[in-house]
């Protein structure tokens, strides 16, 4: 390992050995138009997340709506939030101590729960709720919770009676995992913080013209250390001047003096190159995904759900039945599945096809891998049983970071179906749009068709040619259309030949 550099007060610039890179390290790459945020644990990407300027999404938010519309037959409101499209809460998710009647026009205090899609509007709820590091403080409710990863008995009492004793009445908490590891001085520091924006955040409320946005997440510099750092042992390594010293203000800050390890980079070399990181990065584009037994996994997107293929490919291991080889690639298709949903940031439903298995007791342990794997994931996940066709469906709440979604525009000509039209079938449109040409007298002067070169060279072949001039009875010149798009062709009168 090289000795660190003092490169200015307070600055430190070091580089790690090869044994560090494969300890579990997060992985912050920054600059002015995106931020990008890798988790690696030996030297794998377990987790991934990017954040552009005006791409933050609306999950958590609060908003101060107003009732649009109520709709008891699907038990629902439409609430608006001021942003264009209507959101949906269902009427299970309103506070259940509100007492004043609900009704058209009245204003409701919101939290978004799930991201909203291009044709429907986000997902709120009426149980705001607050989350930190290691609690998450809640409105309108005393319920205390206690991770259930905590799992000795005294420190569920400790921990519950401390929530008890800080939270004021009519707000709840939910301890998380981290805070099992944390001392009291840190857990009673950020629940005051925690309920201190809670109070601030309703009386925003009681001021604020509806719809106004009350409330905002932190960016995904914030979110990094709030969600992905769980123990003084991990790290976060930042490329960025700025974001690491706004890093160790907030972690010093957040954890009295007990911040994580976090290093400025300092190499040419850029960061997620040098952690093997960004190769895998960009895997996570491809539509299949190799498995280390010669298996495949395969997603395709729809806008009801995620379908989810696997394939046993060329399977490596030889001298098997048909029986274990569809079991071991299902066994590391499970595996792969949940990390790659978790870092392409999947949601909604999601089908997931195995490869057929006759065995029961081989199905319940493909879906108890899925489930634990998943079990990892900071986004609620349900997963259900496997039918006798080899599908298992699952659900994962939809967040901002949508990976696809994010990066990709819909293709213009394809309309997000990835088929064009072939050039024959164009050249068949062609021939049916003349023939309704001349069947409605639509000119008898000469025609020019513009169209895609691919699609000209068949309206160009010598028996092809003589039969478009026969079915509109009509004399006919091609050339090449400007776009790139095969399926688009023009008809203009022909005033070179005239």
């Amino acid at each position: 390992m090289k000795t660190e550099t003092d490169i200015s007060p307070g600055l430190l610039i070091r580089t790690l050995s090869d044994k560090e890179i494969l300890m579990k390290t997060v992985l912050l790459n920054v600059n002015p138009h995106e931020i990008r945020m890798a988790v690696m644990e030996e030297g794998r990407l377990t987790d991934f997340e990017t954040e552009r300027p005006g791409q933050d999404g609306l999950m958590n938010r609060i908003y101060k709506g107003v009732v649009k519309n109520i709709v008891p037959q699907i038990q629902g409101i439409f609430v608006d939030i001021g942003i264009g499209q209507n959101a949906f809460l269902r009427m299970s998710d309103l506070p259940r101590g509100r007492k004043e009647p609900l009704s058209e026009g009245v204003s409701l205090l919101v939290q978004v729960i799930r991201e909203g899609t291009a044709t429907k509007g986000p997902c709120v709820t009426g149980a705001v709720s607050f989350p930190g590091r290691y609690a998450v403080v809640l409105t309108d409710t005393d319920y205390i919770g206690i991770s259930k990863q905590i799992r000795a008995e005294e420190k569920r009492r400790s921990l519950r009676e401390m929530g008890r004793r800080l939270c004021p009445p009519g707000t709840g908490l939910i301890l998380r995992t981290a805070a099992g590891d944390a001392g009291q001085t840190e857990l009673e520091q950020e629940l005051r913080k925690l309920t201190a924006l809670r109070e601030t955040v309703l009386r925003r409320a009681r001021l604020a013209r509806a719809p106004s946005l009350l409330y905002r997440e932190g960016d995904l510099i914030v979110r990094t250390l709030r969600d992905y750092i769980s123990g003084e042992e991990d790290r976060i390594i930042v490329d960025e001047r700025e974001a690491w010293q706004r890093l160790r203000e907030i972690a010093s800050g957040d954890t009295a003096g007990q911040a994580p390890d976090i290093l400025l980079y300092g190499e040419e070399e850029p960061l997620l190159e040098k952690w093997n990181a960004e190769e895998q990065v960009r895997n996570l584009f491809d539509r299949q995904v190799s498995l280390p037994s010669g298996g495949t996994v395969v997603f395709d997107h729809t806008e009801a759900l995620t379908a989810v293929d696997v394939n046993s490919g060329s399977f490596h291991k030889k001298g098997i039945d048909q029986a274990d080889m569809a079991f071991l690639t299902n066994r590391e298709a499970a595996g792969e599945i949940a990390r790659q949903i978790r870092m392409r940031g999947i949601g909604g439903m999601i089908l997931i096809d195995f490869i057929d298995m006759e065995s029961t007791a081989r199905k319940k342990q493909i879906v108890d891998i899925l489930k634990k794997e998943t079990a990892r994931d900071r986004v609620k996940t349900v997963v259900c049983g496997m039918t006798s066709l080899g599908l298992v469906e699952m659900t994962r709440k939809r967040t901002a970071h949508q990976l696809w979604y994010n990066q990709y525009d819909m293709c213009p000509f394809c309309g997000g179906r990835g088929r064009a039209l072939s050039p024959y079938s164009v050249q068949l449109s062609i021939e049916r749009k003349l023939r309704d040409m001349k069947r409605r007298r639509g000119g008898t002067g000469p025609l020019l068709i513009q169209c895609h070169p691919d699609v000209r060279a068949l309206l160009e072949e010598p028996g092809e040619h003589r039969l478009l001039e026969t079915l509109c009875g009509r004399s006919i010149r091609t050339e090449d259309g400007t776009g790139r798009d095969r399926t688009v062709y023009t008809f203009l009168m022909d005033t070179a030949q005239n």
